[in-house]
């Protein structure tokens, strides 16, 4: 016995058809995309089943350090997790950008007085608590916003200079090549926010 299939029918088993193979072809479309993305170093290091950013505009004396090292301390006091359970994050932008530079730049520029941290020392650094070194041994990825880092003249040169345009170009170059060791340059830490959100990471404001 047979069945005519009816024009609607027909039309929309076709119509379903398409639609699958549109969604097919897209699929390595999309893949080929992300891979673009991962390709960032950061983005390869997230292996942690737990994951959470500590985000830092304002740098509050350093809050987003201390609050990625209560982090891991508690996961493992608390719940028995080795560091390497989680991936741990901490993204800097806006003022906070001064937290990772060295003991020379904060001696030739009103850094601390900036931030609110007086002395010619970076209190997270070296010569300081070590805060950014201890949280980097412990697998801490410590990321810096170039967008900030590139306008951060406006905020650290002494008051003549901040209008000064090549003032500012020349202290970005020099800022750059005086990071703390360990600290990843991201373009846009808007984008990068983004990026750790799709990845499973948990946003946490940790400053201002």
């Amino acid at each position: 016995m047979s069945h005519e299939v009816s024009p609607r029918r027909g039309f929309l088993a076709r119509m379903l058809a398409a639609g699958a193979a549109i969604g097919a072809s897209a699929v390595p479309r999309f893949a080929e995309a992300a891979s673009v993305v991962d390709d960032d170093p950061w983005i390869r290091q997230l292996t942690g089943k737990h994951r959470v950013i500590f985000h830092s505009h304002e740098p509050t004396g350093g809050l987003a350090f201390r609050w990625a090292a209560t982090y891991l301390d508690t996961q493992k006091a608390s719940y028995g997790l080795r560091d390497a359970d989680s991936s741990v994050v901490v993204a800097l932008n806006g003022k906070s950008v001064g937290l990772a530079f060295n003991d020379a730049i904060w001696a030739k520029y009103p850094i601390g007085e900036t931030l609110a941290m007086p002395g010619k020392v970076n209190p997270s650094g070296p010569a300081g608590s070590g805060a950014l070194a201890a949280l980097l041994s412990r697998g801490v990825i410590v990321l810096l916003c170039n967008n900030s880092l590139r306008a951060s003249g406006q905020r650290f040169l002494p008051e003549p200079a901040r209008n000064d345009n090549a003032a500012r170009a020349a202290f970005y170059e020099e800022a750059k090549v005086n990071l703390l060791p360990g600290v990843q340059l991201v373009p846009a830490m808007i984008v990068t926010l983004q990026q750790a959100q799709d990845r499973g990471c948990r946003y946490v404001y940790a400053g201002g």
